[in-house]
């Protein structure tokens, strides 16, 4: 690991789980936080009839909102958990049907002073890719502190 290189809190994961755990919603919709590291994040939600489309696949809002989440825990590491922010725009596209276990993998490609954007592929239990996704998060009680160099 070079030097440089920033780590989370050992105990990032597990407050981000206890967040889950404790929200209705999310709760409801399952979603497992496999993996948190900076800036990326890889979030699975297994396939049921209370997430089923009516047409035998995970219904495409369920899908937003793991992707959703998914980007929001990544870009949370830093923000030690602290989530100063709000997603302003969520652009998916839905490139087959998901119709088995889903994992989400997020990853923050820019990291701006205001405005923060990520991105999430989203494959099945086959490795397909099922939606590609990208999300703006607008900064709200933190800010981050723009790189030399680097404009909004």
């Amino acid at each position: 690991m070079k030097e440089h290189e920033e780590k989370i809190a050992p105990d990032l994961i597990d407050r981000l789980r206890a967040r889950f755990s404790g929200h209705p919603a999310l709760q409801r919709l399952a979603f497992e936080l496999e993996d948190l590291s900076m800036d990326r994040c890889v979030m699975s939600l297994q396939f049921s009839a209370d997430i089923d489309s009516g047409a035998g696949n995970i219904h495409g809002g369920i899908l937003a909102s793991l992707a959703d989440s998914a980007i929001a825990c990544a870009l949370s590491t830093s923000f030690d958990g602290k989530m100063g922010f709000a997603t302003s725009n969520l652009n998916i596209h839905y490139l087959r049907r998901a119709r088995s276990n889903v994992i989400a993998t997020a990853v923050i490609i820019k990291k701006g002073s205001k405005v923060c954007v990520g991105q999430a592929d989203i494959r099945d239990t086959d490795g397909k890719l099922v939606a590609t996704v990208t999300a703006d998060f607008v900064l709200t009680t933190s800010r981050l502190a723009s790189r030399e160099g680097d404009p909004d």
